[in-house]
C-alpha cells in the first residue's frame, strides 16, 4: 500500500480586494462624518485649557502668598475677558482694583507678553478668542478673591471669606471654578455641553 500526499502551494495575498477597499473607505467617510465636526470645533479643549489655566494661576496665587508672607488678590475683569493676580498690602484690601496703579505678581511662564506680569486677556490670545468668564463671585459681591499669608481665603475687610466662584464660558461648554470658604479649596466641574 503507496500513500501518496500532495501538497498544493498557494500564492499568498497582496493587497486588498475591491469589496475591501471599498468598505474601509465607507466606514471611515461615516467615522468623518460624525467625528471632524467636533475635533475640529475645539471650543471644549480650549475651554479645557482656559480652565487649567485659571486654576493654575489661582494655585499659584495661593503659594505665592504663603511663600512671601503678602496678600495675592485675582481680579476678573468686569468684561469676561480674563484676570490678574495683585500683590497687595493689608492697607490695601479693600481698594477696588485700579489697572494704572496695580502692583502684579510676577508670572514667568504665563505673561503674554505682559512685562512677565500675572494678567492674562483672552482677548488678546489666539488660544482663547470665544472665552469668557462670567459671573465671578465672592463673599457674596466681589469680582475678586484675596488670598492671605497662610494661604486661605479672606474677604476685603480682613475678615474670613465665604467662598465664591466663577464660570468658565467656550462655545456651547462651561465650567463652574469654586473656592470652598476660608480654605480656597479648588474644585471644577463642567456645568454645560452641547
Amino acid at each position: 500500500m503507496q500513500i501518496q500526499i500532495t501538497t498544493q502551494c498557494t500564492k499568498p495575498k497582496h493587497g486588498w480586494t475591491l469589496i475591501e477597499l471599498l468598505t474601509t473607505i465607507a466606514i471611515l467617510a461615516i467615522a468623518t462624518v460624525f467625528v471632524v465636526p467636533h475635533a475640529s470645533s475645539g471650543a471644549s479643549a480650549s475651554g479645557q485649557s482656559a480652565t487649567r489655566l485659571a486654576v493654575t494661576d489661582i494655585l499659584a496665587a495661593q503659594m505665592d502668598a504663603v511663600a512671601n508672607q503678602e496678600f495675592r488678590r485675582i481680579h476678573f475683569f468686569s468684561d469676561g475677558s480674563g484676570w490678574c493676580v495683585e500683590i497687595l498690602q493689608s492697607s490695601q484690601l479693600s481698594t477696588a482694583y485700579n489697572a494704572a496703579t496695580a502692583l502684579y505678581a510676577e508670572d514667568v511662564s504665563e505673561s503674554q507678553g505682559q512685562n512677565q506680569n500675572s494678567y492674562i486677556d483672552f482677548t488678546q490670545d489666539y488660544r482663547f478668542t470665544n472665552i469668557s468668564i462670567d459671573s465671578p463671585l465672592f463673599d457674596g459681591a466681589n469680582p475678586s478673591v484675596i488670598f492671605d499669608q497662610t494661604g486661605g481665603i479672606i474677604a476685603p475687610d480682613g475678615s474670613p471669606s465665604t467662598g465664591g466662584r466663577f464660570e468658565l464660558h467656550s462655545g456651547d461648554h462651561a465650567w463652574q471654578v469654586s473656592l470652598a470658604p476660608l480654605t480656597g479649596k479648588v474644585t471644577v466641574s463642567k456645568v454645560g455641553s452641547p
